[in-house]
């Protein structure tokens, strides 16, 4: 009976340790554990204090290593993307199972909801963060902003107790044309609805660790979203810079216009659908789509480890580019384009192309996949009310 006291009074230290910045979650989620669980177990459970960390290198590590096997012959490239790819997708599978079923065992849950409003406010600039919780946006026809958010608090002993946690550890703080919202509390998981003015927005940008974005109907100059595990999706919005990136997760920018969009996920498909001038798209385990719907689009850079990759231009453009697989296949349109270099060998398929005839509008691709194939196709899709004009959507006018 001793020792429950006891082992209570760890947990409650514990807690403290974390809120206070001391620990990280997941270094008090191993020490709690270790509370209760027998030593068989708790050795097996330790390796996880560092599996956050992991995750969030794990793109850095990739990267770096993609550069170095871009400088080497493609055979030797073939061969270091093959050798390590299973270790890889266990590490990836187990990484995507720990985030999915993640939870805190803290005993007692308490859920409540809270709203933070301010009047009379038109944001320019919009920033936040969170740990754990998905976060979207949406317009209304408001002169202020309102932030509605969905609380799931860990090891409190009531919802009063909870609700202070909460509203000490957040910020939402409007000032000039600047909105700020954070959440520093890494015990819980806050899904939040942000209500902003119907007015176009400057900058907007978003960091989560443990959750999704979302956002339609907007304005945007620049928009960055980046998450550890979760969808980003991005709908029926102008936008002028778009960045998004998720290690665990899709990435949908759809029935969009944009000048510039740069979208990545590590485990996941990458979808752009729109009027986007340069198109920059990559997943290491996902399939990759890019259907353009405007005669502004002018570059397209897709590359995929593992997936397909699939790219739509409208058949009045005019295209060149190179298209490049290890192990998939190649395939261009039937007419309209001729082949300036064909080459096939064993460990790599290449092919050089352009439009056997100049038209206003030209789109250059660049385009390659390891193991999945490369397709590019024309659609019949003509912009409307465009009466020959050759001028960008005018969200990119002087703002």
């Amino acid at each position: 009976m001793n020792g429950v006291p006891e082992m209570n009074e760890e947990k409650k230290r514990i807690l403290e340790m974390v809120e206070a910045g001391l620990i990280s979650a997941s270094e008090g989620l191993t020490l709690l554990e270790a509370l209760d669980k027998e030593p068989s177990q708790q050795a097996r459970k330790e390796r996880r204090d560092n599996f956050f960390d992991e995750l969030l290198n794990l793109g850095q590590k990739l990267t770096g290593s993609g550069e170095k096997q871009s400088e080497q012959s493609h055979s030797q490239a073939d061969s270091s993307v093959n050798q390590p790819k299973d270790k890889l997708f266990q590490f990836v599978q187990s990484t995507v199972q720990k985030l999915k079923d993640f939870e805190f065992p803290l005993g007692k849950t308490v859920e409540f909801t809270h709203t933070f409003q301010e009047n009379d406010f038109l944001p320019k600039r919009i920033k936040a963060e969170t740990a754990s919780g998905s976060f979207t946006i949406k317009p209304w026809q408001e002169n202020g902003v309102k932030a509605e958010c969905q609380i799931k608090m860990y090891g409190a002993d009531s919802e009063d107790e909870a609700r202070e946690s909460f509203i000490k550890n957040s910020v939402f703080y409007a000032r000039e044309d600047k909105l700020s919202f954070s959440v520093g509390l890494k015990l819980m998981k806050v899904d939040t609805v942000l209500y902003v003015p119907e007015a176009a927005i400057n900058n907007i940008s978003v960091k989560l660790f443990n959750g999704s974005f979302s956002m339609r109907d907007m304005e945007v100059q620049d928009l960055e979203v980046k998450t550890a595990n979760g969808k980003i999706e991005v709908k029926k919005s102008q936008v002028n810079e778009f960045e998004a990136e998720t290690g665990n997760g899709q990435v949908y920018f759809i029935d969009c216009e944009a000048r510039k969009v740069e979208a990545s996920s590590f485990n996941g498909a990458v979808h752009v659908v729109g009027s986007v001038g340069y198109t920059e798209i990559k997943s290491f385990n996902g399939n990759v789509l890019c259907d353009l719907k405007s005669d502004a689009a002018h570059t397209v850079k897709a590359q995929a480890v593992t997936g397909n990759i699939e790219i739509y231009v409208p058949e009045h453009m005019a295209m060149k580019g190179i298209l490049r697989t290890n192990l998939g296949s190649l395939h261009l349109p039937e007419t309209g384009l001729k082949k300036v270099t064909e080459k096939e060998e064993m460990v790599q398929k290449l092919i050089r192309f352009e439009s056997e005839k100049e038209t206003l509008g030209q789109v250059t691709i660049e385009a390659e996949t390891k193991t999945g194939s490369v397709s590019v196709k024309t659609t019949a899709f003509h912009e409307n009310d465009n009466s020959g004009d050759d001028e960008p959507p005018s969200i990119f006018e002087g703002k």
